[in-house]
């Protein structure tokens, strides 16, 4: 049997808080590790300064592992740790537990448990060279340094080299490795390029490789010398009809480099790419012998359809002069490899592909185009313009078309090009209303007022009556587009929105949060986010200083930079545009600004700029970090005095200890006020406390036990730890016995509500001690409670029972009744789990005695329900009679 929840809680209440401790751990690293991005991009001096004051802001201390333990049936989460904290072996014994292992996942497992010093890896396989299986699972680890991946393959051994595939999987060192529940906001992972290095040692014996590792060889750019280099093109063709969507660039690589080839030895012999378009999927050597013997008959070989993958490489006069002499049924046959028997698309991204060559090419329309397009485009709408062509081919491709131009004003356009110019209306509001789909209203539009949009006819039109969503879209593409109909759009996609034009692309970047800035952390609106800043910048339709002005919340640009991959080729000049705003603000601000950035940006709903545009009091706040950072600083009568005073005086006005109970004045204008500047100014208490622990000791001593409730009701309890930790220092400095086992309680506190229950025991007995000794027995008594807790949490039953059973004659001394009552019913819990049933019943009864009748209204009037229910809850379930 677990141990009982506290009371007020069900069997599950401990389990559900561990997740949601890890929840908020996850996110506050989410928050932190955007500033740690836009930090990078700093100068080197300016980088440093940065960095180390955002590793001592309360985002870094929310943001640390957390380790929750076992709570009776409910086994921990999981082990937050980073790798380099778990135990495993280390140097010379991971090499030689690696040369034992049996089999290439036993060595997996015993890499992901270790921390991976690669040079002492690499020095010994120089002494004695790993054997195949380590040397398999040294090479899958996208971590491997490139000179040791290389040496692995020498000598070659191609089990050894197929393995290197298996960086897909993004095996990664323990410094990146993430827990078993990922981010949400991680980016995706993607194909691994291989390194110079490495493809120059694959490449001799390219043909003996997996299909896996000949994908990764197959990069964009890189593909000519794969193709030239292997020895059978069957083996490379097989990779690349095996390869699903998500390996489309590397499959288009391929048959870019065997379209360059062909070109350049066949030029445009009409002939010879009728005999390579029959031959080259069944040929089983090197593209150089198919093409050296293209003169040599080949039994059966004229019998077969030549392949359209073939065909589209062709030169535009070839292409078109070989697909005129092919009647439908040849037609169907030559692209097979795109479209099966049961005309399901199978490869629905070339074909696309291949009509748009094939309009290029000047090809006449045909129906089985049109077919093949209206297949691929059920699947893959975004390749829309490529087969616009074929608009007027087939009326379920013309159906799919326009009902799909309603959001791409590209086809639209294209689709009102092939129909009449029809006249201008005299009513343009009623004929657009009339209209039936987008590419109709499109004409009417364009006719009726191709320059100048009519905005206030179309917006009074609208509030009389709302207009059509498929007008209110073609509205979104024109200049000038109001914000009022962008409203309008009913559960427009932010993405979608931002296709239209740049005014729409502004509207659809000022509401790419949910309902609160949090919600940028969810993966969906993560993911919307992103494809929507990607969709305006790859159109050009907003430059990058406008995106970053514009984008709010602002998180939003800042998640979105983060997740640039180093190959993308934008990413350069967005870091730049980012770059120059945080340069240019950390130098106005001074000392302090990332501490004051890490608080403002979880809740800002405001743009970028606004976020890093000085406010009223930053001033003050840099002069406040300098001299925390100078405390020998004379401070004379700066305006940091008078922070500190104001600081305290509103702190003692609007809180008092957590457990006295709320003040007289609750809810009142004063309380209310200084509520109002504890949030405006809240994220400089880590600030404060290390300045008044030199220039006013006491209230750094007392600032965690003053901001402990404060704290707990906004969600913050992780900055308490840091504000308890200081006040302890301070307290021993000056010798303030007192204030030093208040310091201690208030940590001890803050490391059970966060789930630290290890941590929290040295705390809560140094605290109990000092309490002891200056003969305090109302914080002995309260800390002999929360300690007595935190040990029932880690099955501690006989520990927990002794400090429990101490702490009563303290409650009696203080006059507590109500806390005595609840250390009663927590010792019943350890008496119970230690089998002395007959106390523990005793001490149910005592907690019931205390806890009836005294809801005087001083204390939480809830909890003492909660308790006294929990007390004859287990008090009738000890003296029932098992025979009844």
């Amino acid at each position: 049997m677990g141990v009982p929840a506290p009371y007020g809680s069900g069997a599950g209440s401990a389990a559900r808080g561990d997740r949601a401790r890890t929840a908020a751990a996850r996110a506050a690293a989410s928050w932190l590790g955007m500033l740690q991005w836009a930090a990078g991009l700093l100068p080197s001096p300016e980088r440093a300064r940065a960095v180390a004051e955002l590793d001592a802001t309360g985002l870094s201390v929310a943001a640390a592992p957390f380790h929750p333990v076992e709570h009776g049936t409910n086994a921990a989460l999981h082990d937050t740790r980073p790798v380099d904290e778990r135990p495993g072996p280390t140097g010379r014994e991971l090499a030689a537990a690696l040369r034992s292992v049996e089999t290439a996942e036993d060595g997996d497992r015993l890499l992901d448990a270790a921390h991976v010093d690669w040079d002492a890896l690499a020095a010994a396989h120089a002494r004695d060279p790993f054997p195949s299986v380590p040397s398999r699972a040294l090479v899958a680890r996208g971590d491997c340094p490139d000179p040791f991946t290389v040496a692995l393959l020498t000598p070659w051994r191609v089990e050894v080299a197929n393995r290197i595939a298996a960086r897909q999987k993004n095996r990664t060192g323990p410094a990146e490795r993430r827990s078993a529940y990922r981010v949400h906001t991680a980016p995706l992972v993607r194909c691994h390029d291989l390194s110079d290095d490495i493809r120059k040692a694959l490449l001799p014996h390219v043909s003996h490789l997996r299909t896996p590792l000949l994908r990764l060889l197959l990069a964009p750019g890189r593909a000519r010398e794969v193709v030239r280099a292997t020895a059978r093109l069957d083996r490379l063709l097989a990779a690349v009809d095996h390869g699903d969507y998500g390996h489309l660039p590397r499959i288009r690589a391929f048959w870019d480099a065997v379209g360059a080839e062909l070109r350049d030895t066949l030029g445009e012999d009409r002939t010879a790419w009728t005999a390579v378009a029959r031959r080259l999927t069944r040929h089983k050597g090197s593209l150089r012998e198919l093409l050296d013997t293209l003169g040599d008959p080949v039994p059966g070989s004229r019998k077969r359809s030549p392949d359209l993958r073939v065909l589209i490489q062709a030169p535009p006069s070839v292409l078109t002069a070989i697909v005129a002499d092919l009647d439908d049924a040849a037609l169907e046959r030559a692209a097979e490899r795109y479209v099966g028997d049961d005309r399901v698309r199978t490869a629905d991204g070339l074909l696309v592909t291949a009509l748009a060559q094939l309009e290029r090419a000047g090809v006449a329309p045909r129906r089985p185009f049109a077919r093949w397009a209206h297949g691929a485009l059920a699947h893959r709408p975004g390749e829309l313009a490529e087969v616009a062509w074929l608009y007027g081919r087939s009326p379920d491709l013309d159906d799919a078309l326009i009902r799909l131009a309603r959001l791409r004003p590209d086809l639209r356009r294209r689709l009102a090009a092939a129909h009449a110019q029809p006249p201008p209306a005299v009513d343009p509001v009623a004929e657009l209303r009339a209209q039936r789909d987008a590419v109709r209203a499109q004409l009417v539009l364009d006719s009726s007022c191709p320059d100048d949009t009519p905005w206030p006819r179309l917006l009074e039109a609208h509030a009389a009556e709302p207009l059509p969503e498929s007008v209110l879209w073609i509205l979104a593409s024109r200049p000038g587009f109001p914000a009022a109909l962008a409203r309008a759009l009913p559960a427009a996609r932010t993405e979608d929105l931002a296709a239209q034009g740049a005014d729409a692309a502004r509207h659809a970047l000022a509401h790419l949060a949910g309902r609160s800035p949090g919600d940028v952390l969810d993966h969906l609106h993560a993911r919307t986010a992103a494809s929507t800043i990607h969709s305006i910048r790859v159109r050009g339709a907003l430059d990058d200083r406008t995106v970053l002005d514009t984008a709010r919340p602002a998180a939003v640009p800042l998640l979105y930079g983060r997740g640039l991959l180093p190959g993308d080729r934008s990413r350069d000049a967005w870091n730049s545009a980012c770059a120059e705003l945080f340069t240019d603000a950390a130098r106005r601000f001074g000392p302090g600004f990332w501490h004051c950035l890490a608080h403002r940006l979880p809740t800002f709903e405001g743009t970028l700029p606004e976020l890093l545009a000085p406010r009223p009091g930053d001033a003050l706040a840099s002069r406040l970090h300098r001299l925390a950072e100078n405390p020998g600083e004379p401070a004379g009568t700066s305006p940091v005095h008078a922070l500190l005073e104001r600081y305290e005086e509103r702190i003692r006005a609007a809180l008092l200890h957590p457990d006295v109970g709320l003040p007289d004045g609750h809810g009142s204008p004063e309380r209310e006020a200084a509520l109002r500047l504890l949030d405006a100014e809240g994220e400089n208490l880590p600030l404060v406390a290390r300045v008044a622990s030199t220039v006013r000791p006491g209230l750094a001593i007392a600032l965690p036990r003053l901001v402990a409730p404060y704290l707990r009701e906004r969600g913050r309890i992780a900055e308490l730890v840091p504000l308890a930790e200081s006040a302890r220092r301070t307290a021993a400095r000056v010798a303030d016995r007192r204030g030093e086992a208040d310091a201690e309680a208030a940590l001890g506190r803050a490391l059970f509500l966060l789930g630290r229950y290890e941590e929290g025991v040295p705390a809560g007995e140094r605290a109990l001690a000092l309490f002891h000794d200056i003969g305090d027995p109302h914080g002995a008594a309260r800390t002999s409670r929360d300690l007595g807790r935190v040990l029932l949490f880690l099955h501690r039953f006989p520990e927990a029972a002794t400090v429990l059973e101490r702490s009563r004659p303290p409650c009696r001394e203080a006059g507590l009744p109500l806390l005595e009552g609840n250390v009663c019913l927590f010792l019943g819990h350890a008496l119970r789990h230690l089998g002395r049933t007959a106390e523990a019943a005793t001490a149910y009864r005592d907690a019931v005695a205390l806890l009836d009748g005294n809801g005087d209204g001083s204390g939480d009037e809830s909890g003492r329900e909660r308790a006294l229910d929990a007390a004859k809850r287990e008090l009738d379930r000890l003296t029932a009679d098992p025979t009844r």
